[in-house]
């Protein structure tokens, strides 16, 4: 099993390097995320796995960036200048997870409680 290390984006790339973007300018993340398509995934494809990172939708309706390639919600791209280690899965939240309602599916803030009257609930 995977071993899960959390970090910051600033940690993550002090600690592996990411690569500037060199095929855009106006790149994300500072010029330094590669693009989902084109010309940029084909150089991100030509890079060794434990250096590639995938921006991407997580589950929980936050943004994270994961070490390693991914497909699935996808965003975008990094490489590292260092690898990452064997059996190791490094996550980087960069957007906060929505707290939603289970039954109705509504977003609500950290502190808010919920009517368990709400649509969603079978009376």
């Amino acid at each position: 099993m995977d071993k899960l290390i959390e970090m910051t984006f600033e940690e993550a790339d002090e600690q592996f390097k990411f690569m500037v973007n060199n095929y855009d300018e106006n790149a994300s993340f500072d010029g330094l995320m590669f693009e989902t398509y084109g010309d940029e995934v084909e150089y991100v494809k030509t890079k060794p796995h434990n250096r590639i990172w995938m921006y991407g939708d997580g589950d929980d309706g936050g943004t994270y960036i994961w070490s390693g390639w991914g497909f699935v919600n996808r965003i975008g791209y990094f490489i590292s200048e260092k690898p990452v280690p064997d059996n190791t899965i490094i996550q980087i939240m960069v957007g906060e997870p929505d707290l939603t309602c289970d039954f109705c599916g509504a977003i609500l803030d950290e502190e808010e409680t919920h009517d368990p009257k709400c649509e969603g609930i079978q009376q």
